[in-house]
């Protein structure tokens, strides 16, 4: 079976807001939420910096689950500590039946990765200094779709419609005011050129015209 990504909404180029899931050799799960960029169909990029049980059990296994989900609590507790084990379904390895994955249970879809190349380094013009990143290109071999309108997250769209909502009121709010929804605009901005899609760079775009024809300085 081909595996293609676009049937859980992800796109070649496109970054997304995921959770990953991984065991490590005691049996241990762990989740943490990461965004992860689309290479091909069937390929996927991960930034991850060294030091976490995440990329510790990737570095083991070689391999990790990735799941689509737009709980607000699955991100909120695998980023405060890591998601309970009532909340994963483990299942076996196909290759090797002894040996566990797990994936969040209500996940829309899930797709289990295996390595292809893991390249650690430090980056100089990184805002997060002195910390080895691991940089990371894997293989989707499965996808389970367990919800047909599964949509993965993307920060573009949440960005511009806060930079909406802002625009809609920068003309009935004081001066200071302004000036903090010019600031988060300046924020939405930088979000979307970096992870948007072309019609959310487009309507950034539009937004700061608008924005700058009535005056304000951007």
């Amino acid at each position: 079976m081909e595996i293609d990504l676009t049937e859980v909404g992800m796109h070649k180029g496109q970054q997304y807001e995921i959770i990953i899931t991984t065991i490590d050799k005691d049996g241990k799960s762990n989740a943490a939420p990461f965004g992860l960029r689309v290479l091909e169909n069937n390929e996927i990029f991960l930034r991850i910096f060294e030091g976490g049980n995440t990329i510790k059990n990737i570095k083991e296994n070689k391999e990790f689950i990735v799941n689509v989900t737009a709980d607000p609590l699955m991100f909120t507790l695998a980023t405060t500590n890591t998601i309970p084990e009532e909340y994963l379904t483990r299942i076996s390895k196909k290759t090797k039946s002894n040996e566990k994955l797990a994936y969040l249970t209500d996940a829309d879809a899930y797709f289990i990765c295996e390595v292809i190349s893991l390249k650690t380094s430090f980056r100089e013009d990184d805002p997060i200094k002195a910390t080895e990143i691991n940089f990371i290109k894997a293989e989707v071999v499965e996808i389970n779709i367990k919800n047909k309108c599964a949509k993965p997250i993307n920060r573009a769209i949440h960005a511009l419609i806060e930079a909406l909502v802002n625009y809609s009121r920068i003309n009935i709010v004081d001066e200071k005011t302004q000036e903090y929804f010019l600031e988060r605009f300046l924020e939405s901005e930088r979000i979307i050129k970096r992870v948007g899609n072309e019609k959310e760079k487009e309507s950034i775009q539009i937004l700061k015209e608008n924005l700058i024809s009535q005056g304000f300085d951007l």
